[in-house]
């Protein structure tokens, strides 16, 4: 017979919250990197020649990750917030800003 010792949960009730800004930061960075997967296939399909507006939705993607991953520092000057979502953000934003920038130099040489 085995006796199982538990280890009693800690209750902590406390008036932190998750920011806003982290939330919407969160959003943009899926909502980005939807879009920039979106992007990839579509542009694979036209065999690289995507012309002009995958241009211009790839700009308006870095554009949008770069607010995101603004927004999402700014969370961390806050005290008293939950950072997971100001976390999640701010690197989700930031490989995809680092993605995008890798992209466009790539594509110059």
């Amino acid at each position: 017979m085995k006796i199982r010792i538990r280890k009693k949960r800690k209750i902590q009730f406390t008036d932190k919250k998750h920011p806003l800004a982290g939330i919407i930061s969160t959003l943009i960075a899926f909502v980005s990197l939807f879009l920039m997967i979106g992007l990839f296939i579509h542009s694979g399909m036209e065999k690289g020649n995507g012309g002009l507006m995958y241009g211009y939705l790839g700009v308006l993607n870095l554009v949008l990750s770069l607010a995101g991953f603004i927004l999402s520092l700014r969370c961390y000057k806050k005290e008293e917030v939950y950072m997971l979502t100001a976390t999640i953000g701010s690197v989700l934003n930031g490989i995809i800003v680092i993605l995008f920038l890798v992209l466009y130099f790539w594509g110059t040489l």
